[in-house]
């Protein structure tokens, strides 16, 4: 499809030979200069036109050889005989993209599935992704915006499930098909609190300091029922029995602190150090300090890091949460972050909090931590009791999650 400006649409016509013209209603000069076009023309309204009704309109105005290819592949509802339907569609989904707000998203719906109701997950940003795939029990598809939208159009759930980059366009699309609409909020920031205006019929706040930030600034946080739904950590999927001698930063963006990780390492020559990286962020692998390794992005996290790691840092810049260090409290492994309203909601006392711009202090920290004692001991008992808080929080809240969507599909 082409567009055209009013000035260039004739020599258009003449060039491009179109077999349809399309053209908004209110426009009445382009209603009188194409009403004699010999070209078949769609006349639409651009403030109400649906994206999947658009593209099923201009195919139909094809010739017949040419519709079928091209009609966008949709394929057949995988929850077809499901009582209860309920549907995230997002940009990313695990394995191929494995941030925290991916991770919690699939958790709360594989709780949806455990609790016995139909889900699925359609991923529409993800080109690396195969077409479908399937992560504990719960289905994903890949589909682009357009035959996503056909898709669920033709699917009616009864639950649309959204986040970040397609919170507004899912929210607004799930009126349109007469579904409820559940977004949730990974963070407290400008521009993903700008969905909001789409006003869902429920709210998910990953933490208490996300809503009480953003009430006052957004009445639809007022206005609408909302959850808090910290990102649920399993400790038994994530538990080592034995830990391992690394100093690990997950996510090397200098937003993650990669810096601070870096000078660290650099005064502390005689320490291993490790360096995973993350899912989001420009990743600044050089320089490496020579005692440190870096590994790529990893599905098996237990494996790969946590039992390669004997203290974790995290000095983030902005954290809503910090899944990386929640998870490494499962193996009691000690935990220095850098003092986030999200960090410190999620850690508590269960781990060591330093300003990431004072190095001289990381790096006593790290030097006292590392070493066998009754410092590391204590920090390895405050892990854990904090991982066993988390982890009870978790189980109340996901409850709470699952009969939170069960009145929401049957309302």
């Amino acid at each position: 499809m082409s567009i055209w400006g009013l000035g260039f649409w004739w020599h258009a016509v003449q060039t491009v030979h179109p077999e349809v013209v399309v053209v908004d209603r209110r426009d009445a000069r382009m209603l009188r200069l194409t009403a004699n076009l010999r070209v078949r023309r769609l006349v639409i309204d651009q403030r109400d036109i649906d994206v999947g009704e658009f593209e099923e309109a201009c195919i139909r105005l094809l010739p017949a050889k040419a519709r079928e290819t091209a009609r966008t592949p949709v394929p057949p509802d995988p929850l077809a005989g499901q009582a209860v339907k309920i549907v995230a569609w997002i940009h990313y989904g695990i394995p191929y993209r494995r941030a925290g707000s991916e991770t919690m998203l699939h958790t709360m719906m594989r709780a949806l599935h455990d609790a016995g109701l139909g889900v699925l997950v359609v991923c529409s940003s993800m080109p690396e992704a195969p077409p479908s795939w399937e992560v504990d029990g719960v289905p994903y598809v890949r589909l682009g915006t357009q035959p996503a939208e056909l898709f669920l159009r033709r699917m009616r759930p009864d639950v649309l499930v959204t986040h970040h980059n397609y919170a507004g366009r899912a929210t607004i699309f799930a009126k349109r098909i007469r579904a409820r609409s559940v977004m949730l909020m990974h963070s407290d920031l400008e521009y993903a609190a700008r969905s909001l205006y789409a006003r869902p019929d429920m709210l998910i706040m990953n933490a208490e300091w996300v809503r009480a930030s953003l009430a006052p600034r957004y009445v639809e946080v007022v206005e609408t029922p909302t959850l808090v739904v910290h990102p649920p950590v399993v400790p038994e999927e994530h538990r080592t029995e034995v830990t391992g001698d690394r100093v690990t930063l997950v996510n090397l963006s200098s937003d993650k602190g990669v810096l601070t990780w870096r000078r660290v390492a650099f005064a502390l020559p005689h320490r291993p150090f490790l360096g995973i990286a993350g899912a989001h962020g420009q990743q600044q692998t050089l320089p490496c300090p020579p005692n440190a390794r870096i590994i790529g992005q990893t599905s098996d996290m237990r494996g790969d890091v946590w039992a390669q790691t004997r203290v974790l840092l995290m000095p983030s810049l902005y954290e809503s949460f910090g899944m990386a260090a929640v998870e490494a409290l499962a193996s009691g492994i000690p935990v220095i972050a850098h003092p986030t309203p999200g960090l410190r909601e999620a850690l508590g006392d269960g781990a060591l909090f330093i300003d990431r711009d004072d190095t001289a202090a990381w790096t006593a920290a790290v030097e006292e931590l590392y070493q066998d004692g009754p410092r590391r001991a204590e920090a390895t008992d405050a892990a854990l009791a904090r991982s066993a808080f988390l982890a009870d929080q978790a189980r109340r809240e996901i409850m709470d999650w699952t009969q939170a969507v069960r009145d929401l599909a049957g309302g």
